[in-house]
């Protein structure tokens, strides 16, 4: 029985880890994931039990669970930075120590049920699930989601909040399971003291949770808001380009009404010297006067999100400026449907910064964008000519990675990691023959 009730509690201790982690971390764990950090937790508890009986080292047993949560933490979200790396391994077990133990100590004496059944047993179990609901209603309830914390750009006082965060649950595990140590290894009475103390930092905690969380918005309350600047000058580009474009071809029009009462005139007089000199100076050559790419931006009109639209276009005008040759082939109206807008738009933003970059270093500068319909699907693609003739993809959407320097390679990590959000949505990339592609698939 003991047995069975403690595989039913090692089960159950790391379920309800992993499912928080995942949770907090926006990390979407695989089977393998889940294999491994068992094993992992397995073996944790035979190294600590063996050193345990070696060298009489218990104290450290005390403090496996965050030691392993940061190991699972550093080998499932590397390569982020350490903070945050510290920050999702502890952050998951921080809060439900803190539920658990509101449990243990407050909750349960009101039922006149004793804290040390939380221990062990199918009390323990039951208050280890409990606890996790706790956490999940706890965010749900506040809407705190720190996804996002992996995927943006920091600024100093998110680092400095994060910092101070880190520091006080490290600090709050090395106390709080030292007194534990202290009560039931050396029969030292700590009930009162963990008791304070969990009350202490449950006000500790959650004010600096709700600091960083208020962070997080303000940071993107200034990304929306810089983002809708972006847009709006874009807006302003695009439609300069539309109105120069216009203006043109009224010029031209006007000049063809010209045009062709001179023809008329050679032709009532039967003058074919005037009808000739007509076409040859003008109408022999007027096709590959509208096959100038800056008219190809009046394709974009079968994009229908205003936003869309105006990156493109501003992307457009930024590779022709560059003097690289762009194609853009949008075969009919559509918009950006199988993920938030904003997101769409920071992958897009991203593939075709990359594309400028690397064409711009080619031989023969060129991009080609397409963005269509397919077989209940959505697919941007955009191709653009490289330096290299073959780039090698094995590491290419790690952090840190880049085929256009060192330190460089954020880019295309943040939109793997936003991709990895959504299960209906994925990215092919090649690259042969100087030509480098990426395909973006929405299923709908």
């Amino acid at each position: 029985m003991k047995l069975i009730l403690f595989f039913l509690e090692m089960t159950t201790s790391i379920g309800l880890s992993l499912v928080l982690f995942s949770k907090i971390s926006g990390r979407q764990l695989t089977w393998l994931d889940v294999a491994f950090s068992t094993f992992l937790r397995i073996g944790f508890a035979v190294f600590f039990t063996i050193a345990n009986h070696v060298a009489d080292i218990s104290l450290l047993n005390y403090w496996s669970l965050p030691i392993y949560m940061v190991v699972i933490s550093w080998l499932l979200l590397r390569p982020l930075s350490k903070t945050l790396l510290i920050f999702y391994g502890l952050f998951p077990i921080t809060l439900w120590s803190l539920w658990y133990r509101l449990l243990g100590f407050f909750i349960l004496p009101l039922f006149k049920l004793d804290y040390h059944l939380t221990n062990d047993g199918f009390w323990g179990i039951f208050t280890d699930i409990v606890s996790t609901l706790m956490v999940f209603l706890f965010l749900r309830w506040l809407r705190y989601d720190f996804r996002a914390l992996r995927i943006n750009l920091l600024s100093d006082r998110d680092k400095r909040i994060l910092g101070v965060t880190n520091w006080s649950m490290v600090s709050y595990y090395f106390l709080i399971q030292l007194l534990a140590y202290l009560e039931y290894e050396l029969a030292v009475d700590t009930y009162a003291y963990r008791q304070c103390m969990m009350l202490g930092y449950w006000i500790i905690f959650m004010g600096t949770v709700a600091r960083l969380d208020r962070s997080l918005r303000d940071t993107l309350q200034e990304r929306l808001t810089f983002q809708r600047e972006l847009q709006l000058a874009n807006i302003e580009s695009y439609s300069r380009q539309i109105e120069e474009l216009y203006r043109e071809v009224r010029g031209f029009r006007h000049d063809y009404s010209n045009l062709i009462a001179t023809l008329k005139f050679g032709i009532d007089n039967d003058n074919m010297s005037i009808v000739r000199s007509v076409y040859q100076s003008v109408f022999k050559d007027s096709n590959k006067r509208f096959r100038k790419q800056k008219y190809d931006v009046g394709r974009l009109i079968h994009v229908t999100d205003t936003a869309l639209k105006s990156l493109l276009a501003a992307k457009f005008s930024q590779a022709l400026e560059s003097g690289i040759s762009v194609s853009l082939e949008v075969p009919e109206d559509i918009s950006p449907q199988g993920m938030e807008l904003i997101d769409f738009l920071t992958i897009v933003s991203i593939l075709c910064d990359n594309a400028i970059e690397a064409a711009v270093e080619a031989s023969s500068s060129k991009i080609t964008i397409s963005y269509f319909t397919l077989d209940n699907k959505q697919l941007f693609m955009i191709e653009n000519t490289t330096k290299e003739e073959k780039i090698d993809l094995s590491f290419l959407y790690d952090f840190g990675v880049s085929t256009k320097g060192d330190n460089r390679g954020v880019g295309l990590y943040n939109a793997m990691e936003i991709i990895n959000r959504y299960p209906n949505v994925m990215i092919k990339t090649i690259s042969q023959n100087h030509v480098f592609g990426q395909t973006l698939e929405l299923r709908l």
